[in-house]
């Protein structure tokens, strides 16, 4: 799983080149436009509010960026 805010990913997506979207994914995954074979077999989702995952996205960048 990817957590990227659609504000970032439109923006790489209409703005960046190739070498800047090779980074973002070398650094925080590729985009989740993948196969999703074996979904099934994954514990299941929960439900979190706009707002509490983009507190916890904002949180994991900083966490990131000190790495």
């Amino acid at each position: 799983m990817t957590a990227a805010s659609l504000a970032e990913v439109l923006h790489l997506r209409d703005h960046a080149d190739a070498a800047a979207m090779r980074w973002y994914e070398q650094r925080f995954g590729a985009h989740a436009e993948g196969e999703v074979e074996g979904w099934r077999q994954q514990p299941p989702a929960i439900e979190v509010s706009a707002e509490e995952f983009e507190l916890l996205r904002v949180q994991t960048w900083r966490d990131l960026g000190d790495s």
